[in-house]
């Protein structure tokens, strides 16, 4: 019999937000000097920033194409998030870990990230999280990160959920698992499975 699914998110949940936003203003930064450009920083926070993003590498990279350029600037990304982790051990949720770890033994826990699967194994490596997942859902390196894409393949791939477990309010996520009658629990429930 195959064990239902948790699947979680791992930003504000395993790992603080923190860790994923310092490194977006540490880039924001580098797009910035590399192109001069100050006016890049009215993309900084906004939902679309990847259109911001788009208009810097296409400076910093004039020949190169749509999914070399995105490669390049996820790249960079990631490699802040892992050094801001190694660098900030305490931004890791342990708690929520262990728990999970107890869960695994009736539950299959699968992780979607928009991370690159190239890069989250890292992450979580530099975390010392590398063996809690069953399955990681991750997003492709060349393409602009979509958490409803991932979440659509997860259920293509394995069915839905029991239960999807998050520490970020992403109301546009939340509407799509409403819909679709995943139940959401927060870490403070977690307990409670």
């Amino acid at each position: 019999m195959n064990k239902p699914i948790i699947a979680t998110n791992i930003d504000d949940l395993l790992i603080k937000h923190e860790a994923f936003v310092e490194p977006h203003k540490a880039i924001w930064g580098r797009l910035i000097e590399k192109t001069g450009n100050k006016d890049l920083a009215k993309w900084i926070g906004k939902k679309d920033y990847f259109i911001g993003v788009n208009l810097a590498m296409d400076r910093i990279m004039p020949n190169g194409t749509r999914e070399e350029k995105t490669l390049q600037v996820r790249t960079w990304y990631q490699e802040e998030v892992i050094k801001y982790i190694q660098n900030n051990p305490d931004c890791i949720n342990r708690h929520i870990a262990e728990r999970l770890k107890q869960l695994k033994t009736k539950y299959m826990l699968i992780l979607i990230t928009t991370n690159t699967q190239q890069h989250i194994n890292k992450i979580l490596d530099a975390a010392g999280l590398t063996r809690l997942y069953d399955l990681i859902i991750a997003s492709e390196t060349e393409k602009e990160p979509d958490k409803s894409e991932l979440i659509d393949t997860l259920i293509e791939e394995r069915g839905k959920p029991r239960y999807y477990l998050t520490g970020k309010d992403d109301p546009e996520i939340i509407e799509k698992l409403k819909k679709l009658e995943i139940k959401i629990i927060t870490p403070s429930e977690l307990d409670s499975i």
